[in-house]
């Protein structure tokens, strides 16, 4: 997430704004170096160390990948052993993802829907729930998104979620941080449950390709620590780990140096910050 030009303007559906985004950005994002696709092809996992040590042996198990973007996720789970499917509301994310998985013979399924609006297509069908990387700011109702994760669980299934800090959303991006005075917010960390209206902007870029600059209005959500955790507590699941983490999977701020591992964090002058944070949660019953 990149918010470097919030308006609370109103312009309609946010949904459609943002799936217009994604429809627009999922070619720009598959032949990016950043989502390493080329890599994925020639066999090599492309899901980061920490994700994976985290959800663990997925073997046999069904996943449902929420939010799934073209579904690069969703195929390495899937040649890790599950039995995936992906849902994403950009219907061009999820036909890239169709040709993927029948381009490289890995098997999975792709729906293309708003998660809030799945009904009850996917109740207790799986043994692991799984979302990452940039995701929750497109969700509006956290509440409802809680309800989605525990109706698709099986009784004793697994949710598993690697996001972006509340926090590091917060800090601001007109300047490099180099210095603890530089790591100030910019903007909120406590949501009201409007979106902030970003509009294009022609020295704004994408995160997975610099030279790139959407044409389309999008909407995003912020949301703190306590949202997110309690969105899960009352649908009813149990936490059974909670993380925070230094490090984010991309340079997200100005000033972050890059590390042996891939990962980006605060220069050694800046006080650590929770730039990540993982969840596992479950559900009763077995």
């Amino acid at each position: 997430m990149a918010p470097v030009r919030p308006s609370n303007n109103d312009a309609g559906d946010p949904y459609a704004h943002n799936e217009a985004f994604w429809d627009e950005v999922t070619p720009v994002h598959a032949a990016s170096d950043y989502y390493q696709l080329d890599k994925f092809r020639t066999g090599e996992n492309v899901l980061h160390d920490f994700i994976v040590e985290e959800v663990g042996d997925v073997t046999g198990l069904s996943m449902l990948h929420l939010q799934c973007h073209f579904g690069l996720d969703t195929l390495n789970w899937a040649r890790l052993g599950a039995v995936t499917t992906g849902v994403d509301i950009s219907g061009a994310s999820v036909e890239r993802g169709q040709d993927l998985s029948a381009e490289l013979s890995i098997p999975s399924t792709f729906v293309q829907a708003n998660v809030l609006e799945m009904g009850d297509r996917f109740d207790g069908l799986f043994d692991r729930v799984f979302t990452s990387i940039g995701a929750l700011c497109w969700i509006g109702d956290l509440a409802a998104w809680g309800e989605v994760v525990a109706r698709a669980l099986k009784p004793g299934g697994v949710f598993y979620i690697a996001e972006f800090h509340p926090v590091m959303d917060t800090l601001q991006q007109s300047r490099p941080i180099t210095e603890n005075s530089a790591a100030y917010p910019q903007y909120p960390y406590f949501g009201n449950g409007a979106p902030l209206r970003f509009d294009p902007e022609g020295d704004d870029s994408d995160y997975a390709e610099a030279s790139f600059t959407s044409e389309e209005t999008t909407f995003e959500w912020f949301h703190p620590m306590s949202e997110i955790v309690q969105s899960l507590l009352d649908a009813g699941l149990t936490i059974e780990q909670f993380n925070e983490y230094p490090f984010v999977t991309y340079k997200a701020r100005q000033g972050m140096v890059q590390g042996e591992d891939g990962l980006w964090r605060l220069p050694p002058d800046v006080l650590p910050l929770p730039l990540m944070f993982t969840i596992r949660a479950s559900k009763s019953g077995a």
